[in-house]
């Protein structure tokens, strides 16, 4: 590994365009479209280089410039009350997003040249409820995204697998300054991996690192001062 002293800033130019409503109980309706032209994207490159201290050439990654890529998304989001749409409902608080996304490094081939660490989409859905006859709130929420394969470089593949993360929690609260709230994380616990394949005219070297998730609990006294 080794840095590179000719290396070049990023930029990007762009245009975005957004759409917002606001409801009447408080709630949000929003829309967001947004494109970019990058010149000068910097990637992680392994490639042959000349070495000083031997006559054998050597594999050397560096940050590099490879030249213009493109990328656009469209961002949905929507908070509201339930009862704002359903009359009989309850006051459920509900959250939710969307994004999706597309990108193209000019520099490397396809179909999976894309920009680096973005996913194709993402998607959050949340609730939240406060009891009426007790001092009792209630909330969940899920993320979504899927599985990527992105073409880091001319020789590399990435992988990584799809990612669906639950969360809930309960809040009792004692009196308006104390409360005690019991919460967990990844309520739906999945194993999660990453990958690479690097292809030269001599090997191919593939890796693979991952592991299992955990539901991780909390039991927690809180208090304002």
């Amino acid at each position: 590994r080794a840095g590179n002293p000719e290396l070049k800033p990023e930029l990007a130019t762009g245009v975005e365009i957004g759409y917002e409503k606001y409801l009447s109980k408080g709630g949000l309706l929003s829309a967001n479209f947004f494109a970019r032209r990058i010149s000068n994207l910097m990637r992680n490159v392994t490639a042959l280089e000349d070495v000083s201290w031997s006559a054998t050439p050597r594999w050397v990654a560096r940050p590099r410039n490879l030249g213009r890529a493109s990328t656009m998304g469209l961002e949905l989001e929507a908070k509201f009350r339930l009862d704002e749409y359903f009359e009989d409902a309850l006051p459920i608080n509900m959250r939710s997003n969307l994004s999706v996304f597309t990108s193209r490094v000019d520099g490397l081939p396809g179909p999976n040249n894309r920009i680096e660490g973005q996913p194709k989409a993402t998607a959050n859905l949340g609730l939240d409820y406060r009891l009426r006859s007790v001092p009792l709130s209630l909330g969940a929420s899920l993320n979504w995204t899927p599985s990527s394969t992105i073409q880091q470089t001319a020789l590399t593949e990435i992988t990584t697998s799809r990612k669906l993360v639950t969360d809930a929690f309960a809040m009792w609260a004692i009196t308006p300054e104390q409360s005690l709230r019991l919460s967990a994380s990844n309520l739906t616990p999945l194993d999660y991996s990453t990958g690479s394949v690097s292809t030269t005219d001599a090997l191919i070297v593939t890796s693979r690192s991952g592991g299992a998730s955990y539901t991780q609990w909390q039991l927690r006294w809180e208090m304002k001062i």
